[in-house]
């Protein structure tokens, strides 16, 4: 158990996790960075930008585990100024999809994130002071297995098996 996330996974309180999350759209002019905690980050991406995240109230309800084929990942955002919605719903109207790419660190070690996911935002819902999205993890569903369909015109051979 090498491994650093491994061994904050398993430890009690030795290491702290940093979520972070960068949204961007086509229709935003920059992309939209927000971190978890009450201090704002300085963290460097995957592909070496060192990018500031803005400390955010963030809640996250993770995907059910069953076998329906739908993975989706719920955050909860602090949208008290409305700038949240704001940017959402431009999105919306541009017909944009939105990205979101949610990285977490460890504590010690900003230079690397210790996982990344990449997140399609299917939903939105506001209520009070808070946005709630809906995020996509993985599409099971949506997906075709095999990629490449063999049909008769293009595996002709199929048509006598």
């Amino acid at each position: 158990m090498s491994n650093p996330i491994n061994i904050a996974y398993a430890s009690v309180g030795n290491d702290l996790f940093v979520d972070t999350y960068e949204a961007t759209c086509s229709a935003w002019a920059t992309p939209i960075l927000i971190c978890s905690g009450y201090e704002d980050r300085v963290c460097v991406t995957e592909d070496a930008r060192t990018l500031v995240f803005l400390a955010m109230a963030v809640e996250e309800a993770l995907p059910v585990q069953d076998n329906s084929g739908y993975q989706n990942l719920n955050i909860a955002l602090d949208n008290t100024d409305g700038k949240v919605q704001a940017a959402i719903e431009q999105a919306r109207a541009a017909s944009a999809r939105i990205v979101l790419t949610k990285r977490r660190y460890l504590g010690s070690n900003l230079t690397y994130p210790a996982e990344r996911y990449r997140l399609s935002v299917l939903n939105r819902q506001y209520a009070n002071d808070v946005a709630t999205l809906t995020c996509g993890l993985f599409d099971l569903l949506g997906t075709a297995h095999p990629r490449n369909k063999l049909t008769a015109a293009v595996a002709p051979g199929l048509i006598f098996i």
